[in-house]
């Protein structure tokens, strides 16, 4: 880390002030932002990099509430894993994704999966992400596994371990463990990873699993994430279980806090939890295109008009924060037949300071403001009309791909350069990642490149 001083861009600050600047500069210093304002008045630096953002547009790097980051070795896998099973969320996860997926991956496919999926995310703008990890069966290490991937791919991650009680109340445990361990390590070691305690849902885990992850969790002082309302089967679970509406369930159990990060939330009811989440001040991870996959239409605009905190996700497939804006505003904006609903700045915000809300770090990120840490994405201009005050965030929102990305810079480090990474192999991590997806395609008797499906 060093001086770095990037010149000339349309600056879109994010900051409280919403100040847009032509002709702006940043100066970084030691992975955090000291300057941002005009080039005139930020001036030269001595000895700083210097990039040329002429013709580019700069914004803060993305941030990423939800993910699934080892998920990489099976993507492209249908989603029937070439049966002819049924489409249900509850049936694809009973008969696809926990008994051939979570229950045999490896340290190794989390490994390397992780460090590929980092590399598309940074590829897309993405500098920031949380990441959820699961094997029962591969504890302990997972997240020792996950933190090697994450650590080489140059990112800022949150990690934690998905602790279940499908298994047994022993592996439970191993869950908790494994989340407890790993963040004081991370806390320790100081550096953009950290860690939260995981907890699948409502309904793999008990009422006693839930507050032992609590009372953990106030305990290391750690945040805690989770799934909720995926599908309608949490409704239909939990209530048949406990007499109780999920989100009404957690609060009865003492479960909610301002530092948990609820996932989906697709089934809320819209009458009774906006009210619970904001007086819990509980932050939603909205995960747009993953959630309209499986044919679900999640309706945020309850919890926002209610002022709770709701940022986007990419969870695990999907890595273009471009698109999950755009498909984040137009399910919201078909839902109620309504063109005025999430204009393009305030989902430019989701991906950017909510999100850092979410993550409980917009004292650090999520905006270019000096004393903030320097995560930066720079994005090429490919617009056919001129852009400015009035009309980039439109752009950004509207019409970029994620191959506009031409520079992203973390914790002031420049990690990818002129629409290629700096310190990092991409080819040949992308090469180990084929071979060790291979290898779980194999075990499951997947078809592959020299066993093919027979037409």
């Amino acid at each position: 880390m060093g001086k770095l001083l990037i010149k000339n861009g349309l600056v879109v600050t994010i900051d409280p002030q919403d100040r847009i600047i032509r002709n702006g500069s940043i100066y970084v210093e030691d992975s955090m932002i000291r300057a941002v304002g005009p080039a005139a008045e930020v001036g030269g630096k001595e000895g700083a990099e210097v990039i040329d953002a002429s013709g580019k547009i700069v914004i803060p790097g993305f941030i990423s509430c939800h993910n699934h980051l080892y998920s990489a070795v099976v993507r492209s896998i249908p989603f029937s894993g070439f049966e002819k099973t049924d489409f249900s969320f509850y049936g694809w996860m009973e008969r696809f994704w926990l008994p051939l997926l979570e229950d045999r991956v490896t340290h190794e496919q989390l490994y390397v999966g992780t460090k590929a999926n980092l590399l598309e995310h940074i590829r897309s703008g993405i500098t920031t992400t949380t990441d959820t990890a699961e094997g029962p069966y591969a504890l302990p290490g997972v997240l020792d596994a996950v933190d090697q991937g994450a650590v080489e791919s140059g990112a800022r991650a949150i990690l934690s371990f998905e602790t279940t009680g499908r298994v047994s109340a022993e592996n439970a445990l191993l869950g908790i463990e494994e989340n407890v361990r790993f963040f004081k390590q991370a806390k320790a070691r100081n550096s953009r990873i950290t860690g939260r305690i995981g907890v699948h849902t409502t309904y793999t885990t008990t009422p006693e699993l839930l507050q032992e992850v609590r009372r953990v969790a106030d305990q290391v002082g750690a945040g805690v994430m989770m799934h909720h309302l995926d599908d309608r089967w949490h409704h239909f679970d939990t209530t048949k279980r406990f007499g109780k509406r999920p989100t009404r369930y957690l609060e009865d159990i003492g479960f909610l806090r301002p530092d948990l990060i609820l996932f989906h939330c697709s089934y809320i009811d819209p009458l009774d939890d906006p009210e619970i989440f904001k007086r819990h001040d509980v932050k939603v991870a909205h995960n747009a295109e993953s959630n309209a996959i499986f044919g679900f239409w999640p309706n945020m605009m309850p919890l926002i008009k209610a002022g709770v905190t709701v940022g986007l996700g990419t969870d695990g497939q999907t890595h273009s924060m471009f698109e999950i804006m755009r498909t984040a505003q137009m399910i919201h904006r078909i839902r109620y037949e309504n063109l005025e609903l999430l204009p393009d700045y305030d989902v430019l915000k989701m991906a950017t300071i909510e999100g850092a809300k979410v993550i409980q770090q917009e004292h650090e990120l999520g905006s270019l403001e000096a004393g903030k840490k320097a995560d930066i994405t720079i994005l090429n201009d490919r617009s056919t009309v001129p852009l400015f005050e009035a009309n980039v965030s439109s752009y950004v929102v509207g019409t970029c791909e994620r191959t506009d990305v031409d520079t992203v810079v973390i914790d002031g480090d420049v990690i990818f350069k002129n629409h290629e990474f700096v310190s990092v192999d991409e080819h040949e991590t992308l090469a180990k990642c084929r071979e060790t997806a291979v290898k779980l395609w194999e075990r499951n008797g997947w078809p592959t490149p020299d066993h093919p499906a027979k037409n």
